[in-house]
């Protein structure tokens, strides 16, 4: 789950999986000319859209963060939960929508993981658990690599846009501010160029512009609460979350 605060103060809720699909959003609209192309076009688009599905068990029924009285920010929950619920996903991704589907998943756990050893150690069993979630997938990989005959480079760069997405989406649906860097764009070269977001009113201009199109409509869900909203107990809150009016929120993505 993240959160996009905003400056009433009141917050909305976002679960993984719903930036999940702006991720989607954004790479059904990707290919400026000069920009690596998504390839084979529905399974990176697939990918990118569910990349989270490992996170549904955890948004059915979140844990309370005592620090904050909100549910936990998706960071703030250590490997030793994810990593496996992780491995499940790419399971459940490759059964559901093909080896290339469930290798883009498993890569993108590995990615995530490869940086582990340097941020959210704050239980003893979190860093054993992201080592073994990357040593298990290895394997995994391996094998989905063979049934689908692609070429590292393909893989690589077919990774790189879910991972660009990913950054994207959680910048504009947790807040610029609070995500921090927006991903680097693969290119035809297998080189990678930073890409720069500024938000406005509705409105988000990137710079470089790596779509096809000259302007990209999005939206995502989530659950608003108002100002100060805590709970001190974890049912409290999850009645809330459920009972809470879902709402629509849209933006443009314009040339920065």
């Amino acid at each position: 789950m993240l959160f996009r605060e905003a400056a009433d103060g009141s917050w909305l809720a976002v679960s993984q999986p719903m930036h999940a699909l702006v991720s989607g959003q954004m790479l059904r609209a990707w290919g400026a000319p000069g920009f690596a192309l998504p390839a084979p076009f529905e399974d990176v688009a697939t990918a990118a859209a569910h990349h989270d599905v490992g996170w549904m068990g955890w948004e059915a029924a979140p844990t309370l963060d005592p620090a904050t009285g909100r549910p936990h920010v998706f960071r703030a929950v250590g490997a030793r939960f994810h990593a496996p619920m992780w491995a499940e996903g790419v399971a459940r991704a490759t059964a559901g929508w093909g080896p290339w589907v469930g290798l883009l998943v498993s890569r993108h756990g590995s990615l995530i993981y490869s940086h582990y050893d340097d941020r959210h150690q704050d239980h003893p069993e979190d860093g054993p658990a992201a080592r073994l979630y990357r040593e298990s997938q290895a394997a995994v990989q391996a094998e989905l690599m063979a049934r689908i005959g692609a070429t590292e480079a393909e893989v690589a760069t077919a990774s790189a846009l879910v991972a660009v997405t990913d950054a994207l989406s959680l910048a504009v649906c947790g807040g610029i501010a609070t995500m921090g860097g927006v991903g680097r764009a693969p290119m035809p070269d297998g080189s990678l160029v930073p890409l720069a977001l500024e938000e406005g009113d509705g409105v988000l201009a990137i710079a470089p512009w790596p779509f096809r199109v000259k302007e990209v409509r999005i939206s995502w869900r989530g659950r608003r609460f108002g100002r100060g909203q805590v709970w001190m107990t974890e049912t409290a809150m999850r009645a809330s979350l459920a009972a809470a009016p879902v709402e629509e929120v849209t933006a443009r993505l314009v040339p920065g």
